[in-house]
């Protein structure tokens, strides 16, 4: 079996019911099926340990990103892959997890509120979108989205299998899984090729129609020269 010595994280940030918890599992149960050495840490789950004694102000969610973040950089450093789902509301405290971990991708968890609120049995947000509950993160507390998160999957369009998809081929844009990997851990699929950058795509663009009116220019010029002839005559 191939050996892998190189580990890295995948962080998994969103708001409460937006689907981290599945997300987590099923990328966790593609990795493992691959081959691969695979520490789940879900702050839902058997992570919740790790957080005992924290509350919901911004210092202790800081905290919560930190406990977390220690395992996980540990699991990364000794090869494997930490895959995490926390809430993780605050964009600082994720940004100083980045720089530490480095090899790290930050998935965006993202869903609508109306999806949300079908999600939530209790009626958290039903109840703090009426002013009955409070300290409901992105309802009367912040919850800050990545600005430059390295995947965005939409759960209330995306099936699970679908939003896994994507963050595999994320792994490939990163180079933190080969094209062969990819293979592997999605039974069969072959990863997306990179896209040139945009502003390169204009700029190579420009230059090929530029170089095409230079080429069609003493062409144009000569027919109207003949034209000129002719009228003459």
């Amino acid at each position: 079996m191939e050996t892998h010595t190189t580990g890295f994280v995948i962080w998994l940030t969103g708001m409460n019911r937006a689907g981290k918890s599945t997300l987590a599992a099923h990328l966790t149960k593609r990795l493992a099926a691959s081959g691969r050495a695979v520490e789940l840490l879900d702050e839902h789950g058997d992570a919740a340990m790790l957080l005992e004694g924290l509350g919901a102000s911004k210092e202790d969610h800081a905290k919560a990103v930190a406990r977390l973040g220690l395992v996980a950089k540990a699991v990364a450093r000794s090869g494997g892959i930490a895959v995490c789902a926390a809430l993780s509301p605050y964009r600082d405290a994720r940004d100083v997890l980045r720089k530490e971990a480095r090899r790290f991708l930050e998935v965006f968890v993202d869903c609508s509120m109306e999806k949300l609120q079908q999600r939530d049995p209790q009626g958290i947000y039903r109840r703090a979108l009426a002013g009955e509950l409070k300290q409901v993160p992105g309802v009367d507390v912040p919850y800050e989205p990545p600005t430059h998160a390295d995947v965005t999957v939409h759960t209330d369009q995306l099936s699970v299998e679908e939003a896994g998809t994507r963050v595999f081929q994320a792994l490939v844009d990163q180079r933190l899984v080969g094209p062969a990997e990819f293979g592997r851990i999605t039974g069969g699929l072959r990863p997306r090729r990179g896209k040139p950058d945009r502003a390169v795509r204009g700029g190579a663009r420009r230059k090929l129609v530029a170089k095409a009116a230079a080429r069609q220019a003493p062409k144009k010029l000569a027919g109207r020269s003949t034209k000129t002839a002719k009228r003459r005559r």
